[in-house]
């Protein structure tokens, strides 16, 4: 009897042991259970997103939002609800067919795109041909479609147009795509005044040549002077002056603005061509003129000159009184005054030629620079400046005499001349003055850097 007690009480323990154990996995397996997740058959939606569920075959959004467009509220009253089971398709099937079901249906175009745009353009969007380069259709949010978006200058955009804009909620928008709001109509734009023709500004050009002209010497020398229409005097560099087809070069500008050329004459006739254009591109061309050349033993003077020497800064006065001199037609003065000296008994020694590139470098005659002295005030000017003072020859007057800034200047009617006399053709009944100087024209008005003692 007590056997049996003991076995049945071992039996009874035995049970509760194998009762907790059941109880204690069944307690673990509970505890370690998780519901299984649905899918989410659109890829970039999150499922648990508070906003968005399961509504019909695919993702939308259920609660209420701000339309895009319009700025109101819209609201989804749909449940959301368990899509009931069904053949595992592909996931870009259900990506587009959960488009589908959400995805308003298009709309004409609104009149938002309004800007004019080429014939060629035209063409395509009415033809709804696809984009050449890439080949969409223009119904995607891709980087082409920023072709064909326009703003007016300010970057407003029309309020008509965003009322005609259908609400859009897709969610085909990937990252990175922009979808404007609306297309932004580009007014017209208005006429512009009718502007005035563009007045000629062509340079004009004055020469005195005369077509035809015969001319008894070896050569023509003529003149040219060329001013645009502001006024302004043209240089050398803005002339292309031809004589018997080869370019001539100037020899000189006798005034500002009048620039001398030389034309060696052939026998019979000889054409020159004369065009001068300005900085902004404006260009004349003169009719082409006909030189016949004479006969040279016949040539006759053009005109007459004065010409006097002096040297009052060594206290030597006057060394030749204006003396008169005729010149022949293109005759430069450095060959007037040589001639001049020739028949007056002066010797010279000269730079350059006669034809180019002429200085007087000295004036020669026995005894020229007998009893010559600077003046008392002159030569303080000098010892201020601390001029350096050197030696002369007895026959000769020139250069590095008695100073070492003193040589020979020439004025043309009372004005220095700033060239060379090569560069210098007389007209006739000019005045000209050989003068010497000391300290680089100061003692006779016209120094350097505006440095003027006098007049001596």
């Amino acid at each position: 009897m007590k056997k049996r007690k003991k076995n049945n009480r071992l039996s009874f323990l035995t049970a509760i042991v194998c009762l907790l154990l059941f109880a204690g996995v069944l307690f673990l397996g509970m505890k370690n259970y998780e519901p299984e997740k649905s899918e989410n058959p659109v890829q970039g939606v999150n499922s648990e997103s508070s906003l968005k569920g399961y509504l019909g075959r695919g993702y939308a959004y259920a609660g209420s939002q701000e339309d895009a467009s319009t700025g109101e509220e819209s609201s989804f009253e749909e449940q959301a609800q368990i899509l009931e089971d069904e053949p595992e398709e592909e996931p870009e099937k259900k990506k587009e067919e959960a488009q589908a079901t959400v995805t308003p249906e298009p709309t004409s175009e609104p009149e938002a795109s309004q800007t004019p745009e080429p014939d060629s353009q035209k063409e395509d969007t009415q033809k709804g041909d696809t984009d050449p380069e890439d080949g969409s259709t223009g119904e995607d949010n891709d980087s082409s479609k920023d072709n064909t978006i326009h703003y007016d200058k300010n970057g407003d955009q029309d309020d008509d147009s965003r009322k005609e804009t259908p609400d859009q909620d897709d969610d085909r928008n990937q990252d990175g795509a922009q979808v404007p709001l609306s297309a932004t109509p580009t007014p017209s734009p208005e006429p512009e005044p009718t502007q005035a023709p563009e007045e000629d500004h062509y340079p004009t050009i004055a020469t005195d040549l005369a077509d035809g002209e015969t001319v008894n010497a070896a050569y023509r020398t003529f003149y040219v002077q060329a001013v645009d229409w502001y006024g302004n005097s043209l240089s050398s560099t803005a002339l292309e002056v031809y004589g018997n087809g080869e370019r001539l070069s100037s020899k000189g500008e006798p005034s500002p603005g009048i620039l001398a050329y030389r034309l060696d004459l052939n026998e019979g006739s000889n054409t020159v061509d004369i065009k001068a254009t300005d900085d902004e591109g404006w260009s004349t061309t003169l009719p082409t003129f006909t030189i016949y050349k004479g006969d040279e033993s016949q040539e006759e003077p053009a005109g007459s000159i004065t010409v006097s020497i002096e040297a009052g800064t060594v206290g030597l006065g006057t060394i030749l009184p204006a003396t008169s001199i005729d010149f022949y037609q293109g005759e430069q003065l450095s060959s007037v005054v040589l001639r001049l000296l020739q028949n007056s008994g002066f010797d010279w020694r000269n730079d350059g030629s006669a034809t180019g590139g002429f200085y007087l470098k000295a004036i020669g005659r026995g005894g020229i620079t007998s009893g010559a002295s600077i003046p008392d005030d002159l030569m303080a000017h000098l010892t201020e400046v601390n001029c350096q003072l050197s030696g002369h020859d007895a026959n000769w007057l020139g250069e590095f005499d008695f100073t070492m800034n003193s040589g020979w200047m020439y004025f043309v009617n009372g004005e220095y001349m700033n060239i060379g006399m090569s560069g210098y053709f007389p007209a006739d009944g000019d005045e000209v003055r050989l003068r010497f100087t000391l300290y680089s024209g100061a003692d006779l008005g016209v120094g350097d850097n505006g440095e003027v003692w006098g007049d001596w």
